[in-house]
């Protein structure tokens, strides 16, 4: 539901007219329509029809006839041009479509090939609403199919890993628009290694000025982490803006921390879109930069150009360097004991230890390092300390 005295127009009828949607809102009297939801194609098809300005999140709505008792509304994300295009990563993506020529969700998987390295295949039980599902790529992301209901849809889902193997994001750009599959989901985040722009404190701050007041109307927000330590917290905090319901949620996270390294000023500026009537352009894939920073007010000043490698270096550095320090808090004494058990013989101490795959914090990154050793070493990638 929503309230037309929060959007920013004129009268509603002299901005829809005689549209089944003008006369829907009109025989409400100007106030909230029915509860009724939107449901995007994806399509670049969306009609030029006149919109409000939602005073809450400063988004474009168009309000579109569902029937000719019903209307509902459609949101527009907000890009600001002025930014880099590249001021930003994709760090989530999922879309839904309906093969061609009634191919299967095997068809979605073998296109996507030209993208990511789909790797080794898990089904396991149906999920959001599908008969079947599977995991893919050692945990880059998730594929969902079957069901009556679902009338042939697939469903497809990149997280944060599986977004940073894919290879050419305008191409998988033109790819969903040609194939006129419907973007569910897009998070687009913003590092700071050094905290020089971004911090927790400095979120904070924002939020208690006009910072994230897009539409002119303070959002709500929520906290999580070790905030009793305040500064001095060695496990992260988050700050929350928005909600997941809405549609748009914006997180303000010390990275650094949450990856384990105490001491680290990284912090992460993300905002996730979904679909809940709202329209996800296809080119959100190729100019991040400029979404995230039409998101809110305080995050117009981005510049810098993220880089996808840049980051999972960061990350996996991090993570190890961790990791490290925790074996040897842990087994330290256990590797100098076992030496002596076995007379200096460093191979026997090893297997000993050994077990299979890599820590929980490594194994986002281990299809990166495994590649890519080098990575890890911080001169080679310009990854700051």
């Amino acid at each position: 539901m929503f309230d037309t005295n929060s959007f920013s127009s004129e009268p509603a009828r002299d901005l829809v007219g005689d549209t089944p949607a003008g006369v829907a809102l009109a025989r409400t009297g100007g106030e909230a329509l029915a509860p009724t939801r939107v449901v995007t194609t994806g399509r670049k098809n969306v009609s030029e029809k006149p919109y409000f300005v939602d005073d809450l999140t400063g988004e474009r709505i168009q309000i579109v006839a569902l029937s000719s008792q019903q209307a509902g509304i459609v949101r527009h994300l907000v890009p600001d041009d002025t930014v880099s295009t590249s001021a930003a990563l994709i760090d989530a993506l999922a879309f839904s479509m309906v093969p061609p020529d009634e191919k299967s969700y095997v068809w979605v998987l073998e296109q996507m090939q030209q993208f990511l390295d789909i790797g080794p295949i898990d089904i396991r039980r149906g999920m959001f609403g599908f008969r079947h599902s599977a995991r893919f790529g050692d945990g880059a992301g998730v594929i969902a199919w079957g069901g009556e209901s679902q009338c042939g849809k697939v469903y497809f889902s990149l997280m944060g890993k599986g977004c940073s193997m894919v290879q050419d994001w305008a191409a998988l750009s033109i790819w969903l628009e040609r194939h006129r599959a419907a973007i569910k989901r897009a998070d687009v985040a913003y590092d700071d290694f050094e905290g020089k722009l971004l911090s927790i404190e400095w979120a904070v701050q924002q939020y208690q000025g006009e910072g994230f007041n897009a539409g002119g109307r303070k959002p709500s927000h929520s906290c999580h982490g070790d905030w009793l330590g305040g500064i001095e917290s060695t496990k992260g905090r988050t700050l929350y803006i928005g909600n997941r319901e809405s549609g748009k949620l914006g997180r303000f996270y010390e990275k650094g921390k949450q990856l384990g390294e105490s001491e680290s000023k990284w912090c992460r500026a993300e905002v996730e879109w979904r679909a809940q009537d709202r329209y996800i352009p296809y080119d959100i894939l190729t100019r991040p930069g400029h979404y995230l920073a039409g998101a809110y007010p305080c995050l117009a000043f981005l510049n810098e150009q993220q880089s996808t490698i840049k980051t999972i270096a960061k990350g996996a550095q991090v993570s190890y360097e961790t990791a490290v320090e925790n074996a040897k808090r842990v087994a330290g004494k256990v590797v100098n004991l076992m030496l002596d058990v076995f007379d200096g013989d460093y191979a026997s101490v090893v297997e000993g230890l050994r077990r299979d795959g890599y820590p929980a914090r490594i194994d986002p990154y281990s299809y990166h390092v495994k590649r890519n050793p080098t990575m890890l070493d911080r001169d080679m990638q310009g990854v700051p300390a």
